[in-house]
Parts: C-alpha cells; sequence; structure tokens
C-alpha cells in the first residue's frame, strides 16, 4: 500500500465504521479532541498543583472533592435545561464554561484559588457525558443510537491515550512552563468542542417534534431511578479496574507488580477491540436487560477469581489474575452497552437530558463511593470477593425487575395520554403541536467544519 493510500483507507473506514454520515463524524471528532485534551490534562494536573503550585495532597483531594460534590448537585439541573434549551447549544455553553476554567487554571496560585477553580467548574464538570448522548439522541437515527456510543467510547479511550502520551512528555520535560501548555491545550480543545458542536447539523423530523419542557420530574420516576441505582452499582468494574486489582495484586498475590501494567494493557485494547461488536445485540431492551445481565455473570466471575489468587505460585497467579482481568472487560463491554441501550430507551421523550443525566449521575456516585467500598473488601480478603461477586449476581438478576417496572410505566403513561386526546381532531390540538420550533430545533445544512 502507498503511503498515500493510507489516509484513504482511513477514510473509508471512518465512513463504514461510524454510523450516522457526517454526524456521527462530528461527534466522533468531539470525542477525540475532548479526550485526547482531558488525557493530557489529567496526566500533569496533580505534579502541577504539588511541584508548581505547592499545594499538599490533602489540599489537592479536598478541592477534588468540593467539586465533584458540586457536579451531583449541577448534573440532572443542566441536563433539565439541556431539555428545555436543546443538548447542542447546552455542550456549547458548558465547553466554552470549560475551557474558560482551564484557561485560568495556571494562574492557581495559592488553596484558596484553587477552590474557586474547581467549585466554578465543578458546575458544569460531569455534564460532559450525558449531554453528548442527548445530542446523539437528537443527531442520529435511533437504530444507530447504541453503535454510536460505542463508537465513541472507542475514540474516547484511543484519545486518554493518546492524550496521555502528551501529557508524559510534559512530564519528562518537568518545568512549569510545559505543564501550563498543557493546561492551556487541554482548555483550547473545549473551545474547539464548542465550536464543532454549535456546527452540528439535527435530523429535522426528530429535533422538531421534541416537546421543549425543563423538568426535574425524573426524580420522582422510581423504576429510572431504580435502574440507575442498579447500572451504577454494574459500573463498579471502574474502581475495581483502577484500584481493586492493582491493590490485590501487589498487596495479597505472589504475581510481580509489573503485571498491573500488562493487564491494565490488556483491558484497553480489548476495549478499543470489542465495544463495537459488544453493543451490537444490546440495541433493543430485552437485549440491553439480557447484555446488563451477562455483565453481572463476567463481574461475578472476576470477583471469584481474584479470591483464587492469594495462596497461588507467581505462574498461575497471573494465569488467573488475565482470566480475571478477561472476565472484567466482559462485564465492562456489556454493562456500557446495556447502559446506553436502556438509558435512550426508558428516557421519557422531550426529556432525555435530564433522564439521561440522571443515568450518569449513578456513575457519578459510584466513583465516589466505590473506591472505598473496593478497600473494604480488600481488607476482608477471598470472602470480601465472594461477597461482591453476590451483590453483581443479585444486581443482575433485579435488572429484568426494574425494566419491566419501567416499560409497564411508560405503557400507562401512553394510554392515559392517548385517553386525555379527544377522538375528534377538530376539538383539541395535540400539545407537541402547539410547541413552537425553536432555532435550535432546525437541521442545519452546512456541513462544513
Amino acid at each position: 500500500m502507498t503511503a498515500a493510500g493510507v489516509p484513504a483507507r482511513m477514510r473509508s473506514w471512518l465512513v463504514d465504521a461510524v454510523p450516522g454520515g457526517v454526524v456521527g463524524r462530528r461527534l466522533g471528532l468531539m470525542a477525540a479532541v475532548d479526550a485526547v485534551g482531558t488525557g493530557a490534562f489529567l496526566a500533569v494536573s496533580v505534579v502541577f498543583l504539588t511541584r508548581t503550585v505547592g499545594l499538599s495532597a490533602a489540599q489537592v483531594g479536598l478541592g477534588l472533592t468540593l467539586s465533584a460534590a458540586i457536579a451531583l448537585l449541577s448534573t440532572v439541573p443542566v441536563g433539565a435545561l439541556a431539555d428545555r434549551y436543546g443538548p447542542r447549544r447546552m455542550i456549547v455553553i458548558c465547553s466554552l464554561w470549560r475551557g474558560a476554567c482551564f484557561a485560568v487554571y495556571p494562574l492557581v496560585d495559592s488553596f484558596a484559588v484553587f477552590v474557586i477553580v474547581m467549585c466554578v467548574l465543578g458546575l458544569v464538570d460531569k455534564t460532559a457525558p450525558p449531554l453528548e448522548q442527548a445530542l446523539v439522541a437528537q443527531a442520529v437515527p435511533e437504530p444507530d443510537r447504541v453503535r454510536m456510543m460505542a463508537v465513541l467510547r472507542v475514540l474516547l479511550n484511543v484519545g486518554f491515550t493518546v492524550g496521555a502520551l502528551v501529557g508524559s512528555a510534559a512530564l519528562l520535560v518537568d518545568t512549569p512552563t510545559a505543564y501550563m501548555a498543557v493546561l492551556l491545550a487541554n482548555g483550547a480543545s473545549f473551545v474547539a468542542v464548542a465550536v464543532l458542536a454549535a456546527r452540528m447539523p439535527l435530523l429535522t423530523e426528530h429535533a422538531g417534534s421534541v416537546r421543549r419542557s425543563m423538568s426535574l420530574r425524573v426524580l420522582r420516576d422510581r423504576p429510572y431511578l431504580a435502574l440507575a441505582v442498579l447500572n451504577a452499582l454494574l459500573t463498579l468494574h471502574m474502581t475495581l479496574l483502577a484500584v481493586g486489582m492493582p491493590l490485590w495484586i501487589t498487596q495479597h498475590s505472589r504475581a510481580p507488580v509489573a503485571v498491573v501494567a500488562v493487564l491494565l494493557a490488556v483491558n484497553t485494547v480489548l476495549a478499543v477491540t470489542f465495544q463495537i461488536r459488544a453493543s451490537r445485540r444490546a440495541e433493543t431492551t430485552q437485549g440491553a436487560v439480557r447484555s446488563l445481565r451477562l455483565a453481572s455473570v463476567s463481574l461475578a466471575v472476576c470477583c471469584l477469581l481474584l479470591a483464587l489468587v492469594p495462596p497461588l505460585p507467581a505462574v498461575l497467579a497471573v494465569a488467573v489474575l488475565l482470566l480475571g482481568m478477561l472476565a472484567l472487560t466482559a462485564g465492562e463491554l456489556l454493562q456500557a452497552a446495556g447502559g446506553w441501550s436502556l438509558s435512550f430507551s426508558l428516557a421519557r421523550a422531550g426529556q432525555q437530558g435530564a433522564y439521561l443525566s440522571l443515568f450518569w449521575l449513578g456513575v457519578s456516585v459510584q466513583q465516589i463511593l466505590a473506591p472505598v467500598v473496593v478497600v473494604g473488601v480488600i481488607s476482608v480478603g477471598p470472602l470480601g470477593w465472594v461477597g461482591l461477586a453476590v451483590v453483581f449476581v443479585l444486581t443482575g438478576l433485579l435488572v429484568p425487575v426494574a425494566s419491566a417496572w419501567a416499560q409497564r410505566e411508560r405503557a400507562h403513561e401512553v394510554a392515559r395520554e392517548a385517553a386525555k386526546q379527544p377522538t375528534d381532531s377538530g376539538r383539541a390540538v395535540p400539545e407537541v403541536a402547539r410547541q413552537p420550533v425553536r432555532d435550535d430545533d432546525l437541521a442545519m445544512t452546512s456541513t462544513a467544519g
């Protein structure tokens, strides 16, 4: 193959692999730009704050905790605003907000300034995933949405890896100027995302039919809340990967410490390779429920394998840990696909922003609480892993129950709405038809950018 043929092949692959045409490719580019900037930032941020600014580890942790707490309170209201004004518009606003915060990040010179910046950033810091998913719901045809989310997940993984390499280069240079350059580049990446989102074409027939509203009714939707909690329990695989397995390997196994990096690399490669394939059977509600049940079984198997590790010699321990990582990765891929599909299909029409934000809020809560849970499991020992396996199995058994509950509620709502509408079309006009079409509802014909 000639060098000139490589870009052509790459463009052909993007056209075939990314659903949604130009809309899908624009979403993919947004995800990649965001991930590269964020990956680079994560690689240098703590070093910048501790070595350049002079903050202690405790001060950095407190600032991050405050930011996360504010994010928990703001995520669903921002999602409700997305229902009122459109997810595209809110992505533009939140991206510019984040860009401005990271533009002033290099000016942090004290703990007080750091706390202020992190609190302001926290108002929008956890809004990107649900807003992006709401935009997918509005810009991508329904049959392609789960596949589109899988493609975005792959691009995020690749982007984080590339960004981490960029951040590592700054760590090698190890100067305040290098760190500030990465911080500013991260801010610029959010501006780029805002520009790309602002020029995103939408589906005319979908965007024009959405009833614009702003409601926090999702907080009273008990079946959807139950599904969000169950999905959050299954996202515990994130903390198992980042905290649980490394600590268990280094403190309770005879495997060499270097195996941690190898297993993380295996997870990354498998996630990039198989995420799209894992999403194919989760495009229906039934398929999504099946994916989450299989995810619960895979994660339970991972826990049971980890429980076997401590007495094993090094070679056997590495083999069992590899099997455990395969099970963990399978659970990760299946949970992601099932979660996307259920959160799409069971969200109320016109309120996808609030509903998807609630679904992602469960993930944020898990990320805050799970490290304590996982450390507690490790402190108990093998029986702790067995107990966690039981939790995963029970979660998988409850998913179809909660899904059926949510589907019954949606069916009852449809029946009630139908009963309210007079049979004579001249006597009443459906509420959707009375809603004015906003400029954000109209499809944009320009695809440049």
